[in-house]
């Protein structure tokens, strides 16, 4: 609980009327507001806005996603009992100011389930009444198809509270924006480690921090079978990082596209993003010698080569990866 004030502890009666007054919710409710206001939030929101991430499931088949839960943290059991109107905003300015790049999710990607229909289209409001013994509040958005979504895109809608009756007070966890994305089974953030030979420039290492620490790869969603390689720690890019020497460098407009087979986590195919070739003449091809899979514990084992035809090693592989993909968390 984030408030407690001994003098004002409910009596047991009132506590055993918020346990039973509402079903099905995952969190407690908050019995004391702040210096004994009846606070109104929404879970987890902030103030100017906070991120909730939501990704779903990269699938045509119908997704249901809790947007956001609204609470009113009584101060006590007068207010509990007292029926409440809760005005939530759809708010689109948050969304921009959470992330410039974040896409406000289409109406037609999604529909909504609330008991409070939204009124006003795009920026509209949605009015809730809390009936005595009521503290809680849901709305619900179901994806029907999510391939619907780019994967490159985070989509997102912003929600605050606009104003509260009988007392209530708006509590700095008044704005959430939801960030949605849509995700395949192998999306989210690794650790790369394991050896690497350019036949070309044998200065040209694996890239690893000067205290030890691998570089964090970022696997995101192409599509059902099928994620991009992101480099989040040297250049923010679409690039496999590299050390030249003690410096940081990378091959530029060299990317892997990675192919997995649903069925048995193996890696079928690997692709340049940048093109098979790129305009450097660049391309991505899997070296069959590998494990080249999926492992129990999520751990992606890969052997690739980088070939790259203006240089003497001409169509034969300039560079042989062998790499672990440490599995960390969901991106």
């Amino acid at each position: 609980m984030k408030y407690l004030n001994i003098k004002k502890i409910i009596p047991a009666i009132a506590v055993i009327a918020i346990l039973f007054s509402s079903c099905d919710k995952p969190n407690e409710v908050d019995p004391i507001g702040d210096r004994g206001q009846t606070l109104v939030k929404i879970l987890d929101g902030g103030s100017p806005v906070a991120v909730i991430k939501k990704p779903v499931d990269f699938v045509p088949t119908p997704t249901k996603v809790l947007a956001i839960e609204i609470r009113r943290d009584v101060a006590n059991n007068a207010d509990l009992n007292k029926t409440m109107t809760v005005v939530i905003k759809d708010d689109t300015a948050a969304v921009r100011l959470a992330n410039p790049n974040y896409v406000i999710l289409p109406s037609n990607f999604y529909t909504i389930q609330s008991e409070a229909p939204k009124v006003g289209g795009s920026g509209g409001t949605f009015t809730f009444t809390f009936q005595p013994g009521e503290f809680a509040k849901q709305i619900y958005i179901t994806i029907p198809n999510a391939t619907v979504l780019n994967p490159s895109t985070l989509y997102g809608l912003g929600f605050s509270v606009v104003s509260a009756s009988a007392g209530g007070v708006i509590s700095v966890s008044k704005t959430a924006v939801v960030e949605i994305g849509a995700k395949n089974p192998w999306d989210g953030v690794y650790q790369v480690t394991g050896p690497m030979i350019d036949l070309v420039n044998p200065s040209l290492t694996q890239w690893i921090s000067p205290t030890g620490e691998p570089w964090e790869l970022h696997l995101i969603t192409t599509g059902a079978n099928t994620v991009v390689m992101f480099d989040n720690t040297i250049w923010g890019d679409y690039f496999h990082p590299i050390k030249s020497g003690a410096a940081n460098s990378g091959y530029g407009s060299f990317a892997l596209v990675v192919t997995f087979d649903p069925a048995t986590n193996a890696i079928t195919q690997v692709v340049n993003y940048y093109g098979q070739p790129a305009g450097n003449t660049r391309s991505a091809k899997l070296d069959p010698s590998g494990v080249n899979a999926v492992q129990g514990n999520k751990d992606i084992l890969i052997k690739y080569f980088m070939i790259q035809t203006n240089q003497s090693t001409g169509a034969n592989p300039r560079v042989y990866f062998n790499e672990t993909w440490k599995y960390i968390r969901p991106r």
